[in-house]
């Protein structure tokens, strides 16, 4: 399983209000974990949850399980089922339940556990056409494969604040989380599902159930991770505006990696509608309307039959989703970095590129310098000025400072009306150059207020280099350096340049 960042991981591991398993659904998997069971010891872990007992007992009177004779009694149910598919389909049951009674806010949940069903229920579909052993332990896996979304929305709500995760592809999605996190919801997935202590063939499959290719994954469970990834991206087709790109999508991976035709695809699409209804009422959830419905069909006989000559032999329309896809996720890195009212890069991307310069100057034995900038009586400016000159004044010092260096610094909002530079290569004698510019280029600026009043603008600088002379033990140990050489210019009345003199070095 992949690790987590560290900070993602710390997050989780303090967390308090994680998705977590009930009881009834510990004691399924315990049962399911012993590697002799018997069908006493499985009726009595379901039995324990009377109205899970009765969904188990639904599902093996559905069509989907249809027999001639009824099962009246959860001892006949799992004659009809069988001992593993009743304890998956319980175990899926009870999580749905107890996760469903625990709403999250971030997101629109209802949309989340739309998709999730419905990739279920494409997985079960999938699965059976391609004669893959354990049907339901592949619906178990699609039904949980965005169950991370659920713990970065408790640890982190900021990741989906400014999106609608369910209105985008979920590879751009996930490059959105890894911006954030450095990991997906796929990763996160696998760590919370191994902390429920899953099994591992089911904590690997959620953790790659974006890989549609099965690339890297073991050949035993390469058929399991296939459906699961493509289960969701035929969920997207039937549950977004974007139905027919991404079926068209869909049906060309499908086709490559599960060897289903458009035509036969076409004709699941039909099966899934008619699953529909008993999915919504053993899951309380309405998933689709029937005008809905009828326009999913509609559009699938279309887009798999009528035009699939052309959906699946036109290689610049591919070409061009994967461009469009890729200009996308560069979007979103890019604006992932950037801080969002200075234009400058935010704090993150500057203990990034921070720490990697520092790593070269240690290992080249070449120089690394900071500039710690802070704007004189910035809170003054705001009481009296208002809160909009203030931003005009962060915006304006953002500028020069980005007009004052080279193209390969860093300029950087660090919090508040504090600014960063880094100056690669760039020893101390430079760097009091670039600071006395920036100090006496700023005594020039001057922000009109919408009253007509005059805003000056002066700035504190602190600078610290990484040199022969100077040796620091980490980048940490550079930014408080150049923090203290800020204070000392403060100290000495402010609208000032001073060096860090070297006499405590971090």
């Amino acid at each position: 399983m992949s690790e987590l960042s560290g900070d993602l991981l710390d997050r989780l591991k303090k967390c308090k209000n994680l998705p977590t398993l009930p009881k009834a659904a510990m004691r399924i998997i315990d049962v399911a974990q012993r590697p002799e069971i018997d069908m006493g010891m499985v009726a009595e872990a379901v039995s324990a949850d009377p109205a899970i007992a009765a969904k188990v007992m639904r599902i093996a009177n559905s069509a989907l399980y249809a027999r001639r004779r009824e099962s009246t009694n959860l001892r006949q149910a799992l004659i009809t089922l069988g001992l593993n598919a009743t304890l998956t389909l319980a175990l899926s049951f009870t999580l749905v339940t107890k996760l469903r009674k625990d709403p999250i806010k971030g997101f629109d949940f209802n949309e989340y556990w739309k998709r999730s069903i419905l990739a279920g229920s494409w997985a079960r579909i999938l699965a059976s056409e391609v004669e893959l052993v354990g049907a339901e332990e592949v619906f178990l896996v699609a039904l949980l494969q965005d169950i991370g979304m659920l713990a970065i929305d408790r640890v982190a709500p900021e990741v989906y604040a400014s999106i609608s995760p369910f209105k985008m592809d979920h590879d751009t999605l996930a490059q959105h989380e890894t911006n954030k996190l450095e990991s997906n919801h796929c990763q996160v997935g696998a760590w919370l599902m191994s902390d429920w202590n899953m099994p591992d063939v089911l904590v690997t499959a959620v953790e790659h159930s974006h890989n549609y290719t099965a690339a890297e994954v073991d050949e035993n469970i390469s058929g399991l991770v296939k459906i699961t990834a493509l289960s969701g991206l035929l969920a997207d087709s039937c549950a977004t505006a974007a139905g027919a790109g991404v079926m068209a999508k869909a049906g060309k991976l499908v086709a490559e990696n599960l060897n289903i035709g458009p035509e036969r695809l076409a004709e699941l699409y039909d099966m899934l509608m008619e699953q529909i209804p008993e999915a919504e009422s053993v899951f309380e959830l309405d998933l689709m309307d029937e005008e809905e419905i009828q326009g999913l069909m509609e559009t699938a006989h279309e887009t798999l039959l009528i035009r699939n000559l052309n959906v699946f032999s036109q290689a610049a329309e591919l070409v061009e989703r994967a461009e469009s896809l890729q200009s996308e996720n560069k979007a979103l890195k890019e604006a992932n970095r950037v801080d969002e009212l200075t234009s400058a890069y935010n704090r993150r991307h500057f203990e990034d590129a921070l720490n990697e310069e520092f790593e070269f100057a240690v290992k080249h034995s070449s120089t690394l310098s900071l500039i710690f900038v802070d704007i004189d009586f910035f809170k003054e400016t705001n009481d009296t000025f208002g809160h909009l000159a203030g931003d005009k004044v962060l915006q304006v010092v953002a500028d020069l400072l980005k007009e004052t260096v080279r193209g390969t610094d860093i300029v950087a909002r660090y919090g508040g009306d504090e600014f960063v530079i880094v100056l690669p290569g760039t020893n101390a004698e430079r760097t009091a150059l670039v600071a006395g510019r920036i100090v006496d280029d700023a005594r020039s600026l001057m922000i009109k207020t919408d009253d007509g009043q005059q805003a000056e603008i002066t700035l504190s600088l602190g600078t610290a280099t990484q040199d022969s002379d100077t040796s620091f033990k980490s980048a940490a140990g550079l930014i408080r350096a150049a923090d203290s050489a800020l204070y000392d210019s403060k100290r000495k009345g402010r609208n000032c340049h001073t060096a860090f003199d070297g006499a405590a070095v971090a």
